[in-house]
């Protein structure tokens, strides 16, 4: 009986590996209503899977894409998880929103808010960022290009953080040239050399650009308001700006030109600030910097910094600018900008200050012709510093960084299952005295229950098995597994007790819920509860119905993906172990019913329900048969153990 029932399931599982359907994309008009305003879906890119981003105008200001097109990892639910990302020129996250997704704790855990509020933390972030997940235990910083995990979703969110810089990646390399994806450089803290202002000028630690009135002239040539300036074509010898540049996180240039006063204020703000950038712009003549409606600590829209061809972000750091006596003092045009190396900017390459110039024609509906004048800056790399990388790469796989951050746990973990196993496998008959069994399980299984699930969330589920399946029918790559290290490590010492004693090991003593039953029934016991003997007959029956269920839960995946998880929810594990309980009455009334249960019906959801237990009799099949020693009566008719 038992044969036929594994042979009807595995031609189930054969099936599903073939019918699986493949997860649908949004099209363009589902994909327009989640754009939220100002911005708006523009075109589709003919030769990439990519949008254009409108802005409020209708111009560009960005690309929109589905990860899905990009790339397919695995989720934890072993199907890829689609999100809508966002992003701007320079490579800066806008939005990003998650479209579709089995995530198991999400889809009927926490529900879809805290995986909201994960997704927002990408806003302002920068594809060029090496962006981490932080255990949920763990406070983030975000100058560290880090970001707060979710609680027993880490895994899930990790591999949703992998999926958004890789396909984001994939974007930039090809529609944002020259973005920098190795991390920028800082300046050299302890290079400090006393220069003069003509030194610092010579070395080209300050850039000076001056343009004559006919070098606008020139600009202008072939517009409709070449002759809009009175001034350029008076006097075209004439000073129309004369701009400085300097960079100040250089402590040669600072310590050179800045007063004391200066140099205190800057410090303050770099240390509120470590990732910023102080860059000194200053401008001499009749051309105006900024306009008379510039808002101070803003943005600035009359100049920009643009390197390799992409305008980087810039704000005013509101500093009241004194260099010391004796230099140039362009009082009423100096400012100091902050620009921020985790958004693409790396001091130590080539960049340029782009200046707006702008001339009318007419004054009912006049003409508004806008060009620009660029200035460029080069600091001698020598006075910076490239930190070491810590990018994903082929030798650092992007789950490399779970299993460093449970070093400790692992080790716990792996001291725990190597003394079980060898108390199994080679001192059982000790383990079967009356004292070890009274004393030594419980701790066993307490241990089982407190570290293996509630802390280290590392209760195997049934939802792993329909998540390879589905890994396996879309794209066979299973590293998704290898994102929680403690169930990975779980998985394998079962798979491979499978072949020694079967499913037993995991059923008696590395399921938390199950030692959780085995605990309710001993609470009943010390209540007085008198267990109840199920018949022999009616018990043989009702152990076939976890196998009915298993094959339900295939069948669902099979013709109703999108509910597999779902009807997964036979297993109170999520519940009680992942959630602590904390979840909706009825999924907590549902789990806590079978450890009331237990206490009259040792362990009834193990031996009648659990869709796991049926799946891991497959053990049954390839143990090693009859190395344990057994009487004639073991298992029918007697069933004292």
């Amino acid at each position: 009986m038992q044969r036929t029932v594994w042979i009807f399931t595995a031609l189930i599982c054969w099936f599903f590996l073939n019918a699986v359907p493949v997860q649908a994309r949004f099209n363009d008009e589902q994909l327009a209503k989640m754009i939220i305003p100002p911005f708006t879906l523009g075109e589709k890119d003919p030769n990439l899977p990519v949008y254009s981003l409108l802005n409020s105008a209708a111009k560009p200001t960005g690309y929109v894409f589905q990860t899905f097109d990009l790339v397919k990892i695995a989720g934890f639910s072993g199907a890829p998880i689609n999100l809508l990302i966002q992003m701007d020129f320079q490579g800066q996250f806008i939005q990003v929103q998650a479209l579709e997704h089995n995530e198991p704790v999400f889809v009927n855990g926490h529900g879809g808010l805290p995986l909201d509020k994960f997704l927002d933390q990408y806003n302002d972030l920068s594809v060029a960022q090496n962006i981490k997940v932080t255990l949920s235990t763990q406070k983030a910083d975000r100058a560290k290009n880090q970001i707060n995990g979710v609680a027993m979703a880490t895994a899930s969110v990790r591999i949703i953080n992998e999926t958004i810089l890789a396909s984001a990646l994939e974007i930039a390399r090809k529609k944002l040239k020259g973005l920098n994806s190795r991390p920028a450089a800082q300046a050299k803290s302890d290079i400090f050399e006393k220069k003069t202002w003509q030194q610092l000028l010579d070395e080209g630690l300050i850039k000076v650009k001056s343009f004559k009135n006919s070098d606008v002239q020139d600009i202008f040539k072939g517009t409709s308001v070449i002759d809009q300036d009175g001034l350029a074509m008076n006097d075209p010898d004439g000073l129309f700006t004369k701009v400085y540049l300097a960079d100040l996180s250089v402590p040669t240039v600072a310590r050179n030109i800045l007063s004391d006063e200066n140099l205190k204020r800057l410090d303050k703000l770099l240390y509120q600030g470590a990732t910023n950038v102080p860059i000194l712009i200053m401008a001499e003549g009749r051309h105006r910097l900024l306009s008379d409606h510039f808002v101070p600590a803003s943005v600035p829209e009359e100049i920009t910094i643009r390197q390799n061809d992409l305008s980087i972000n810039m704000r005013d750091a509101y500093v009241d600018v004194k260099l010391k006596e004796g230099l140039v003092q362009a009082s009423e045009q100096a400012y100091v900008f902050f620009l921020d190396r985790r958004f693409g900017f790396d001091p130590a390459a080539a960049w340029d200050l782009q200046m707006n110039v702008t001339r009318k024609k007419g004054s009912f509906q006049p003409i508004v012709v806008k060009k620009h004048l660029i200035a460029g800056y080069h600091s001698p790399e020598r006075f910076y510093e490239y930190p070491v990388a810590d990018l994903r790469s082929d030798d650092a796989p992007p789950w490399l960084g779970s299993w460093q951050a449970q070093i400790l746990n692992l080790s716990i973990l792996g001291v725990f299952l190597i003394g079980l196993y060898y108390m199994l496998f080679a001192r059982q008959s000790w383990m079967a005295r009356p004292a070890q069994l009274t004393y030594l399980r419980p701790a066993i299984l307490l241990f089982t229950l407190v570290f293996i699930g509630w802390y280290c969330q590392a209760q195997l589920s049934i939802v792993t098995v329909i998540a390879m399946v589905k890994t396996f029918a879309l794209s066979p790559d299973f590293s998704f597994l290898l994102y929680d290290p403690l169930s990975t490590i779980v998985w394998v010492a079962v798979l491979i007790s499978l072949f020694i004693w079967g499913r037993g090991t995991f059923c008696g003593w590395l399921c938390p819920y199950g030692a959780g039953q085995e605990f309710s029934s001993k609470l009943g016991g010390w209540l007085g509860i008198k267990p109840i003997r199920v018949p022999y007959k009616v018990d043989q029956v009702l152990k076939y119905v976890k196998y009915v269920v298993l094959g339900a839960i295939i069948l669902t995946a099979i013709f109703w993906p999108s509910q597999a998880e779902v009807i997964a929810e036979v297993e109170p594990f999520k519940t009680a172990i992942t959630l602590y309980f904390w979840r909706d009455w009825p999924f907590v009334l549902y789990a806590v019913m079978w450890l009331v249960v237990s206490m009259f019906v040792f362990k009834a959801f193990c031996r009648y329900l659990c869709p796991l237990g049926a799946f891991l009799s497959l053990g049954g099949l390839v143990r090693i048969p009859n190395w344990v020693p057994r009487r004639k009566d073991c298992g029918s008719p007697c069933q004292l153990c």
